[in-house]
């Protein structure tokens, strides 16, 4: 089975400036609109969504979004984080003015590398490591626990971002500081 396929070089987020972020954004867009998500089945059969969703057709390399060879389902669950990186990232150096000369690598998809988060921000030589998701409300809990646990012995994470739509039934119990809320992730 073939692997999905990034259709953006993976050079194209590293170590981008400020400026560097808003033009990948731009290009991330873009090849959002030139590769937009196919049809869904007609039939409201569930057979027909279930394999619309996820299964891939081998004989045609499906292109959406960013990814090639991909199932709509996994499409929708990297696209949404993707975006939960990149329009965060932008949202918290306007909110930290001290971010504004800082350098960031971005981890989309699935990238890993061990010891790293979804993206890393190179600040005053310091590098800070970060994490982010797009969750619905009803798992916000459990992937906050998950990621704090996962970071319980590594004291470089200093930022997760979220969509801000996940914490709508928290109320006001705390929340951890390095939470922060992303607004509009999908502009």
């Amino acid at each position: 089975m073939k692997k999905v396929v990034y259709l953006f070089d993976r050079t194209q987020i590293e170590n981008l400036d400020f400026i560097g972020l808003m033009n990948f954004k731009s290009y991330y867009l873009q090849l959002l609109n030139d590769n937009p998500f196919p049809e869904p089945p007609k039939s409201g059969s569930f057979h027909d969504v279930i394999t619309y969703l996820k299964r891939k057709n081998q004989s045609q390399a499906l292109k959406i979004g960013a990814y090639e060879n991909i199932t709509v389902f996994e499409a929708a669950n990297r696209i949404a984080s993707d975006l939960i990186i990149i329009n965060g990232l932008l949202q918290l150096v306007e909110k930290n003015k001290n971010l504004k000369n800082a350098l960031f690598t971005l981890r989309l998809g699935t990238t890993h590398h061990v010891g790293k988060g979804d993206f890393t921000i190179n600040c005053n030589g310091e590098e800070l490591e970060g994490e982010a998701f797009n969750v619905a409300p009803s798992f916000l809990k459990q992937k906050l626990r998950n990621t704090i646990n996962k970071w319980k012995h590594n004291h470089q994470l200093k930022y997760i971002l979220v969509n801000t739509e996940a914490f709508e039934f928290v109320g006001h119990s705390k929340i951890d500081e390095r939470v922060f809320k992303v607004e509009n992730w999908h502009e």
